[in-house]
């Protein structure tokens, strides 16, 4: 197989894509009409600027509403297909696109539908060209790939043969079985999208959100081991509608649909692509601290149980820690690099713990993506990291490197390690514009393979944040990403103050969040403040002691329950930070307090602060 991509997956001019597709390293790609409709030159022309750049033009498409019709009708189908026929030889592609009438006047029938296809392969063979054939989801008559495949087998022409299209199965929930028992070479295309789960009629859905494989929800492994049962050798294309690719930067979704067909090929027997390594949890974080923000950031870690254990070396860098979290607070640009154009003290590096990182890495670069090596960006030590695409890093350690890099990096006072109330990082939630959102659970995804939650929408008082989570089997790793087209809800504002994606507040876990609320107060830690509706809204919804409502709302704390347990929130107040520390309590609960987050935003939206005479906001 090879790789190929639409040019209806990303924006911009036929120009613009064409020199994207190449640029990011596909073998191929197909020419959606409406691209070349709009090109300023001939077809000859078009056909010429894709071969310049080293590109196969796999097909033409899409041909619609052909089959079934009868009388002058038909005729003018046959018609259309000759105009289309003529179209390919000036292009210089030979595969035309058919997919599964809409028509109204098209009857029913497979056999009907095969005799119109014998004799489009007939004209076709006569120009040696070709026709592949596609059931769409919404199809007038045929909507199912198996039905769709009859219509092919009965045609029986070797120009006619079949498209299948992961959308158009998954959608109407089809099984995959079938896919297994057709051969190969009667398979003319392959093209593939994922998409998140929604209830919506077919179209719409197709034509809004679908998503590169490693981005949604469906099953693209499945798919992938029958296609293998096929002996399949054709292109492996993305078709992908999608109103974030249609309106973002047209290399960046090239890159990901590149890295989206390696991770399809990486489902298949012997890719020759490692194994996907789990995030067993989180190890650091690193923070660029300003230097305003260092002693109120020490009191308050202080306050929350932890302990400088460690100076860096050579750098004005302390480690940080109690229990399993460790924080690396960095004043000098130098040891890891800030992220270009974000001035305030902000999350710069993650450390993410695996079972064997050399693994990962390899995965990683089989799959496209960049690797950080520390000379690059002036570092000490020796570890390797991802460039992610808010221009942050992703350490990838195994417990061998994680205890070298403490004991040579940081053996200036080092002490014991505090063994108290705070046990690890819970969750780590970014703040994301929404290209960056797909970016990032495809990468995610793809090298460690966790395992996404159904998506849901926060109700912020400026509009809507859609939120996912993903999370390893243990519980230890959870990442929540988050996105908004309302420019002003606190996931945009985020993204816009702070210069571009990142993460929005880090999340410590621990056992004992009296304790914990009780000395962030003592030490003078501003807290987000709940009203009091809430209070009396969980008096009415849970049976909790009137002790506990009583702590809660004097805290500020929010609470949730499900099945397995009760779960307690408590945020503090970014100030002039670009992020806010959650600390949580979890008594078995399984999530991250979902049913709070429109207080929590709504609370961020209301907090004010006056700064020289004028007000701002002050939290995101």
């Amino acid at each position: 197989m090879y790789s190929s991509i639409a040019t209806v997956c990303l924006s911009g001019s036929l120009e613009e894509k064409v020199d994207a597709i190449a640029q990011a390293g596909f073998e191929g790609l197909e020419l959606f009409e409406n691209d070349l409709t709009a090109f300023a030159g001939t077809p000859r022309e078009a056909g010429e600027l894709i071969r310049s750049r080293g590109l196969k033009l796999v097909t033409l498409q899409p041909f619609r509403d052909f089959e079934g019709l009868q009388g002058r009708a038909r005729e003018r189908a046959f018609d259309r297909a000759e105009h289309k026929f003529d179209l390919m030889e000036e292009l210089g592609t030979e595969l035309l696109m058919a997919c599964s009438t809409v028509h109204p006047d098209a009857l029913p029938g497979i056999s009907r539908a095969a005799d119109d296809y014998h004799e489009l392969g007939e004209r076709a063979a006569r120009r040696h060209l070709r026709v592949a054939y596609e059931a769409l989801a919404w199809g007038r008559h045929i909507h199912d790939y198996r039905d769709s495949w009859e219509v092919v087998r009965r045609a029986a022409h070797p120009n006619v043969g079949l498209v299948l299209d992961t959308f158009h199965i998954f959608s109407r929930q089809t099984e995959l079985g079938t896919i297994g028992r057709i051969p190969g070479d009667r398979i003319f295309l392959v093209q593939t999208a994922d998409a998140p789960r929604l209830s919506m009629d077919h179209l719409s859905w197709s034509r809004h959100y679908r998503c590169f494989p490693g981005q949604g929800e469906l099953q693209m492994d499945k798919f992938m081991a029958m296609l293998d049962e096929t002996r399949y050798d054709g292109p492996l294309s993305h078709e992908i509608f999608n109103d974030v690719f249609r309106m973002g930067h047209s290399d960046q979704t090239a890159r990901d649909g590149l890295r989206s067909y390696q991770l399809l090929r990486s489902m298949q027997r012997d890719s020759g692509i490692p194994a996907p390594q789990p995030i067993e949890s989180v190890a650091f974080l690193e923070i660029a601290v300003e230097p305003d923000d260092l002693a109120p950031l020490r009191t308050m870690l202080g306050a929350l149980g932890m302990a400088c254990v460690g100076r860096h070396h050579t750098l004005n860098a302390e480690r940080w820690a109690a229990g399993d979290v460790n924080l690396v607070l960095n004043t000098e640009a130098s040891f890891t690099g800030r992220v270009p154009g974000r001035d305030a003290t902000a999350v710069t590096a993650i450390g993410l713990r695996v079972g064997n990182a050399y693994e990962a890495f390899k995965r990683a670069d089989k799959l496209g993506y960049e690797i950080v090596e520390p000379e690059e960006v002036g570092a000490s030590h020796r570890m390797s990291a991802l460039r992610n695409v808010d221009g942050s890093l992703s350490y990838i350690i195994d417990d061998s490197q994680l205890s070298r890099t403490w004991d040579r990096e940081f053996p200036v006072n080092v002490q014991p390690v505090p063994q108290g109330a705070l046990v690890d990082i819970d969750h780590i939630s970014l703040a994301l514009s929404y290209h960056d959102y797909l970016s990032l659970m495809l990468q995610y995804r793809a090298i460690f393979q966790p395992a996404p939650t159904p998506s849901f929408d926060v109700t912020d008082p400026r509009g809507l944040i859609q939120s996912q989570v993903l999370q390893n089997g243990n519980g230890r790793f959870r990442l929540a990403l988050n996105a908004s087209a309302s420019p002003e809800t606190t996931s945009n504002r985020f993204v816009r103050q702070y210069g571009g994606s990142g993460v929005h507040h880090v999340a410590l876990r621990t056992r004992a969040l009296r304790d914990t609320s009780a000395a962030l107060q003592q030490a003078g830690t501003p807290v987000l403040p709940i009203q009091g509706n809430y209070y009396r809204d969980l008096a009415a919804r849970f049976d909790l002691s009137a002790q506990t409502q009583t702590w809660m709302q004097d805290h500020h704390i929010l609470f949730d329950q499900d099945s397995h347990g009760d779960f307690y929130q408590l945020y503090t107040q970014p100030g002039g930070k670009a992020f806010f520390f959650e600390l949580v309590q979890r008594d078995g609960y399984q999530g991250l307090g979902a049913p709070n987050a429109f207080v929590r935003v709504t609370a961020q939206q209301r907090l004010k602060t006056d700064i020289g005479g004028s007000t701002q906001d002050a939290a995101v």
